[in-house]
């Protein structure tokens, strides 16, 4: 009995170095494939370098010890020849080019990538970048509001971040161009938390900064290399909440 133990134990630990080093000699197709591996899958999101702390903050999110992530192939300029993004480039060149085809459209929604759990279900976070007319004057009272990029929203449910981009790549000129960044969640806590919220900014903050740098955002759009976010509760005095349109992310 105790020797076929041995010998079961022992070939389940040979299954399992195979299995890591299978994984690890598939790290490296993350961009090229469009689908996060096991092991990049730890450290990026849509082809952003996460820190420990952003990267603890989206297991969090997730509920989970893991996660992947995929990139958005969905196509919004009526092009059939538009190949799918499979990098950041990729998608900036997307974002970039639906600027100069629509302009500002605070509806046409240009996704980025999901990041889900494999391991809960219903567990995914999409995100998304539009090109609003304005940064709201005011926060829905639902949304939070933060100091950081030229404005942040955050609930439990979803995240925005303002920022305004300076960048040759627009053909804008001197005018800078407003880029919102949004995060949603399809399972939300079911209560509002400072820790939850914080947790959506700074998964939103290293996506939006990385796409930032992609496209050559002067200053890096005012991001800080560093996520940090504090609230700014108290709204302008005399002026009527105006909430953000709502949208709600792809199943």
């Amino acid at each position: 009995m105790r020797s076929n133990e041995l010998v079961r134990q022992l070939a389940a630990t040979m299954v399992g170095v195979a299995a890591s080093i299978a994984s690890l000699a598939a790290c490296d197709s993350n961009e090229q494939t469009g689908r996060s591996q096991t092991v990049s899958a730890q450290t990026k999101l849509c082809g952003a370098n996460l820190s420990p702390g952003t990267r603890r903050a989206l297991l969090d999110a997730l509920g989970s010890r893991t996660y992947d992530w995929e990139w958005s192939n969905q196509k919004h300029l009526g092009d059939p020849a538009e190949q799918d993004q499979k990098s950041l480039g990729d998608a900036a060149k997307k974002l970039v080019s639906g600027f100069r085809e629509t302009g500002v459209d605070e509806y046409q929604k240009y996704p980025l990538c999901y990041a889900y759990s494999p391991s809960v279900v219903n567990a995914m976070i999409d995100l998304s970048f539009y090109f609003p007319k304005a940064v709201p004057e005011s926060p829905a009272p639902q949304l939070t509001p933060y100091e950081l990029g030229r404005l942040s929203l955050a609930r439990s449910s979803r995240a925005y971040l303002f920022m305004e981009c300076s960048s040759s790549k627009f053909g804008s000129g001197n005018e800078p161009v407003l880029i919102e960044a949004e995060l949603g969640r399809m399972w939300p806590p079911a209560s509002e938390s400072e820790t939850v919220r914080m947790d959506n900014l700074n998964v939103l903050h290293a996506v939006s900064l990385a796409m930032a740098k992609e496209l050559g955002c002067k200053g890096d759009a005012g991001l800080p290399a560093r996520f940090s976010a504090r609230s700014s509760v108290q709204s302008p005095p005399g002026r009527t909440p105006s909430p953000a349109p709502p949208r709600t992310p792809p199943s």
